[in-house]
């Protein structure tokens, strides 16, 4: 009877440290899949924040691609209007160009040169077209040549005019130098379109370039008379232009 109780007994613990074992292989896989469920857990935590992230950066993108999308439309429509102020101008300035032209082609044998160079229109008149030797004295045919520019100018109310006097390097007696030949010479043309023919003091400038602007070798006698002459330079209004560029 105590051999039976014994093999009872040690079949209980048998079973019972097999059931332990379970127990324990149990809990330290509980254990292990516990701290996967963790560090899992704070993935996902890691992944949710980097995702709420990317959706702020993605507005403020978004923002900014809009903005971008503004100011590329805004700068288009901004190059549109300067390109279509600048065609206009281009159009006027030739419409000067041809009247100009067609209106002194009868001082042509005189050297009465007239071109466009860097959107302005140039009047290029040999000295001795308006002035005598020395003089600063605009003669008849120089002001009947005047009063087709002032024509011009009334037309053309936004354009300005620069009168240049250049002379050769050859010395004037009488005078200081040539610069102040030259400088007399610009403002008698300005005064008679003032004068004479009312064009707006605002919209005339005068400049004496003297000896110092040649366009040809002042060691010929051929060279010096095409230096010696009076230059006037219509330019467009820019006020528009820069009215744009300001916005």
């Amino acid at each position: 009877m105590k051999q039976v109780f014994f093999l009872l007994a040690g079949a209980t613990l048998l079973v019972s440290c097999g059931a332990s074992k379970k127990l324990k292989s149990a809990e330290s896989q509980i254990n292990t899949l516990n701290g996967q469920v963790t560090s899992l857990n704070t993935q996902v935590a890691d992944y949710t924040k980097q995702v709420e992230q990317l959706k702020t950066e993605n507005v403020q993108y978004s923002r900014e691609a809009e903005d971008c999308r503004k100011i590329k439309e805004n700068l288009t429509n901004k190059l549109k209007k300067l390109n279509d102020e600048l065609a206009a101008q281009g159009t006027s300035m030739k419409q000067i160009l041809e009247k100009v032209d067609k209106s002194l082609t009868k001082f042509e044998d005189a050297g009465a040169d007239v071109r466009i160079i860097d959107g302005m229109v140039h009047i290029n008149f040999p000295d001795d077209f308006f002035f005598k030797s020395g003089s600063s004295t605009i003669g008849v045919r120089g002001r009947e040549s005047l009063n087709i520019v002032a024509e011009v100018l009334r037309e053309h109310p936004g354009v300005t005019l620069t009168v240049e006097g250049n002379t050769d390097s050859n010395t004037i007696p009488g005078k200081a130098d040539n610069w102040s030949l030259s400088t007399e010479r610009a403002n008698a043309v300005i005064r008679i379109l003032h004068d004479t023919y009312n064009i707006n003091p605002l919209r005339l400038r005068s400049a004496g370039r003297g000896k110092y602007n040649p366009v040809a070798d002042n060691a010929t006698a051929e060279g010096r008379e095409k230096n010696r002459r009076i230059e006037l330079i219509m330019n467009p209004n820019t006020s528009r232009l820069w009215e744009l560029l300001d916005k």
